[in-house]
C-alpha cells in the first residue's frame, strides 16, 4: 500500500490517494479486476466520509449563523438558546444599544449581508478547497442549515437572511463553476 506523507492535509492525502488509485486503474486491462479492490473500497469510503463530515459541519455552521442573524430573544429562548451567552467584541448582544445593533446589521456591518455571506462562503470554499464534491456538499449543508433556521424561526426569516443566503450561494457557485462543476440548480420541494 502506498504511504501518504504525514504532514499533508487530509484533503491533500485523499487527493494523492485518489490520483494514485486512478493511475493504477488506467493501467489495468479491460475485464481485469481492479489492482486492489480493498483499496478502492477504502478510497470510496474516504470520499464519502469526508463529504458527510463537510456536510454536517457546514449545516451546523449555517444553522448557527442564520439563527444568530435573525434571532429574537423570545424565540431563541423558546428553542433553548441563551442569547445572554452570545457576545460581540466582549459584550453580550443583549446589552447593545439599538444604534449598535443597527450598525452591526447595516450593509457594511459585521452581521450585514456582505460580511456574513463572505464568512459563510469562505467556510465552504476553504473547507472544500478544489474538491468539487466537498464544495457541493458544503453548498448543500448551507441550504440545510438555512432550512433548519427557518424551522426554528417558525417560518419566513427576515429579508436580510435571504439576501445573505443568495449572496453566499452565489460565491460558492462561482468557485464550483471555476473548477468546471457547471451550473448549480436548487430544487425546492
Amino acid at each position: 500500500m502506498t504511504s501518504i506523507n504525514q504532514t499533508s492535509s487530509p484533503t491533500q492525502a485523499l487527493k494523492t490517494q485518489q490520483t494514485q488509485f486512478m493511475q493504477e486503474m488506467a493501467t489495468k486491462k479491460k475485464g481485469e479486476a481492479p489492482p486492489n479492490a480493498k483499496r478502492m473500497d477504502e478510497v470510496v469510503a474516504g470520499i464519502k466520509a469526508r463529504r458527510m463530515e463537510s456536510l454536517l459541519s457546514t449545516a451546523t455552521e449555517a444553522k448557527k449563523t442564520f439563527a444568530w442573524q435573525s434571532g429574537i430573544k423570545e424565540r431563541a429562548a423558546a428553542q433553548g438558546f441563551d442569547l445572554e451567552q452570545l457576545e460581540y467584541n466582549g459584550r453580550p448582544l443583549t446589552e447593545l444599544t439599538p444604534e449598535e445593533a443597527t450598525d452591526l446589521v447595516a450593509e457594511d456591518g459585521y452581521f450585514g449581508v456582505d460580511q456574513t455571506a463572505q464568512r459563510l462562503a469562505d467556510f465552504v470554499i476553504k473547507g472544500g478547497g478544489d474538491d468539487l464534491q466537498r464544495l457541493q456538499a458544503g453548498r448543500e449543508g448551507i441550504n440545510r442549515g438555512f432550512n433548519e433556521a427557518e424551522k426554528i424561526w417558525g417560518g419566513k426569516l427576515p429579508e436580510i437572511s435571504y439576501q445573505t443566503m443568495e449572496k453566499a450561494l452565489s460565491m460558492i457557485d462561482a468557485k464550483i463553476q471555476e473548477l468546471g462543476g457547471g451550473t448549480v440548480v436548487d430544487v425546492q420541494a
